[in-house]
């Protein structure tokens, strides 16, 4: 054993220790976001070693503290092969020398290199690789009761005592350190891609699993099986039980999951009370065996809670990869609208693509790729003022451009998309659309020409779809930021459905659109759903009267009372109304006469497709 401290520095020595500390210094500022402790064990060790052509040889290992023997697990220096081939078991002998000495207490153990060491590979690392001096250090603190030592080889005896301590003092609590923050990003990465409640994967989580599913299918020509899996009426749970209970529900089914699952499989919790399953080298007869299997599991096992056995059932949408042209996303559409089958079908139910669903999947089929090749575009219908016809606005209708060209109206595809969940997607290429014709037009005219986009429920209910909205706005038309004050030419759409059943929460959801300056039109009033209640609590602007009542007016005399009385109203709260469906001047007429506003129907032309550069989905 050498001295505890080493002698006093050489002339030389200063400038060799400043080499050392500038390399781990200049290492730790790059290794600063690593999560690999290995990694950073690597280049600190091979940094210190560049730094110096006395150093032969930095080795680390980390263990428990008790190991009874060591090889080094990160190395570096031109004797790497000596540390390569090194395995220290824990001996009389052994235990007296510098690696175990620091493993058991002793911050730092030095001792001397020589052809006449007692211990055998000492005398041959002498020979062979010119080693003079070691001296191992001991790194504790690590995560899980580990410990560890670092050990460094020097080509002279005495090199140690003329560098000083200091820099290799310095590497351990570097190492240490940095090990730390390594085991803190690991523990963030974690959270990151788990649920934290169920300790499944959440949907980032599964992002990589389903990668690796669809590559090895295509490699392999071997399908794949997904479920995505709900429970049913979840929310009574909570409302009924108390969100603990809810939350004892979400675990007891992650562990029913878990358990008949098999390992290869991969469980998710993709969001709310809502679970993606990939099933390795299941077809779909496969897959729709196991979601049998997990429905009856689920219904035959109450949750056992505060004394109380609360009922639980699941409904299934169930799909497999086998067409080499299918891509996750439209698998995942596909799930998303067979799971949404299983529950208006009654729920407790599992539907997969043998259900006659073919129609709606098509047609799914057709928009993804649709907004893939940017085929989704706008159409504009003028909206007149009734007193002399001058046009005041334009509403944005979506269209979909076949391949060969042809334009398909909403009507035929809106209902496929809302029950595939693509109604956000195709609102935010319509309404990008809208916002560049709206710039345009009022750019080339002071009128302020009112733009009506229409939103949909899927759409107000993304947060990222509304924010997206504002930042078009922002980018799209500077005018409306330039514009501080008072409205902006901007209308928002939506239907009294959409009201009507969370009314609280479709104004939280629109309010950052009023804020901006947007206005607020209600669609189709006077369809079969209206209550004035809401009128109270939203700032609507514009009523549009249900095209069925306009023309019946003209023929009706019920029909007329009631859109006097809606017109009325409207006129009392404020309210300008348009009357949507005009088709003959008997119409227009009649509206006009009862004071009706704004006037938009094929009396004034029919939705004419605009081809502007494409938005991004």
């Amino acid at each position: 054993m050498l001295p505890t401290q080493p002698a006093a520095d050489t002339e030389t020595s200063p400038s060799e220790r400043d080499r050392l500390n500038a390399a781990l210094l200049g290492m730790a500022t790059r290794l600063v976001n690593s999560s690999d402790s290995t990694a950073v064990l690597q280049r600190l060790c091979d940094a210190l070693v560049a730094a110096s052509h006395h150093i032969r040889l930095a080795w680390v290992w980390t263990g428990p503290a008790d190991t009874q023997s060591i090889t080094p697990q990160v190395m570096a220096g031109p004797a790497r092969d000596y540390a390569e081939s090194l395995r220290i078991d824990r001996t009389w002998l052994t235990s007296k020398g510098p690696v175990y000495q620091a493993l058991m207490g002793e911050d730092v153990a030095w001792m001397r290199v020589t052809r006449l060491s007692l211990f055998g590979p000492w005398r041959r690392a002498a020979a062979r690789h010119g080693f003079g001096e070691a001296i191992a250090l001991r790194l504790d603190g690590l995560a899980d009761d580990q410990v560890g030592v670092v050990v460094f080889y020097a080509d002279r005896p005495d090199y140690f005592e003329e560098v000083g301590l200091g820099p290799f003092q310095a590497f351990v609590e570097v190492a240490k350190a940095m090990m730390r923050q390594c085991q803190t990003l690991q523990t963030l990465g974690k959270l990151a891609v788990r649920d934290p409640l169920t300790g499944l994967l959440n949907r980032r989580g599964m992002d990589e699993p389903l990668s690796e599913a669809l590559s090895c299918a295509k490699r392999s020509g071997v399908p794949f099986g997904l479920i995505l899996m709900d429970l049913d009426r979840f929310k009574l749970v909570n409302d009924s039980y108390g969100h603990p209970a809810g939350d004892a529900a979400l675990v007891h089914v992650a562990a029913m999951l878990r358990s008949t699952l098999r390992e290869e499989d991969t469980i998710a919790r993709w969001g709310g009370e809502e679970f993606l399953m990939v099933l390795a080298h299941q077809d779909l007869q496969g897959a729709m065996r196991v979601a049998e299997r997990l429905r009856q599991e689920i219904a035959s096992q109450p949750l056992q809670e505060s004394g109380k056995k609360i009922p639980l059932t699941a409904s299934f949408g169930v799909t497999a990869w086998s067409d080499p042209e299918d891509t996750l996303e439209r698998l995942i559409t596909q799930l998303d609208a067979l799971l949404y089958d299983a529950k208006r079908s009654g729920r407790n139910a599992i539907k997969s693509p043998q259900d006659g669903q073919s129609h709606i999947l098509s047609l799914g089929a057709q928009l993804q790729a649709a907004l893939v090749e940017e085929r989704i575009c706008a159409a504009y219908q003028p909206l007149v003022d009734l007193r002399d016809e001058r046009i005041v606005g334009h509403e944005a209708l979506a269209r979909l451009l076949t391949q060969d060209g042809h334009i398909i109206s909403a009507a035929s595809f809106i209902g496929a998309a809302h029950r595939l969940r693509l109604e956000h997607r195709i609102d935010t290429v319509v309404i990008g659309h809208a916002l560049r014709h709206c710039a345009s037009v009022n750019a080339a005219s002071p009128q302020n020409t009112k733009h009506l986009i229409n939103c949909s429920a899927d759409f107000l209910g993304r947060a990222d779809c509304v924010q997206g909205l504002l930042e078009m706005a922002q980018t799209l038309c500077p005018n409306c930021v330039a514009q501080h004050a008072g409205p902006k030419p901007v209308i928002i759409e939506i239907t009294e459905r959409q009201i009507l059943k969370h009314p609280k929460d479709t104004l939280e959801r629109l309010q950052p659109l009023l804020d901006f300056g947007f206005e607020l039109a209600v669609d189709d009033f006077g369809s079969g759903y209206s209550s004035f209640l809401y009128l109270l609590d939203l700032p609507v602007r514009y009523l549009k009267i249900e095209m069925e009542l306009v023309q019946r007016a003209a023929v009706d005399a019920k029909a007329r009372i009631m859109v006097r009385s809606i017109q009325a109203m409207a006129q009392d709260l404020g309210i300008l109304t348009i009357a949507e469906g005009i088709e003959t001047e008997a119409q227009r007429d009649l509206m006009r006469e009862i004071g009706i506003n704004w006037g938009q129907g094929y009396l004034w032309g029919k939705p004419e497709v605009d081809l502007p550069r494409a938005v991004s989905v």
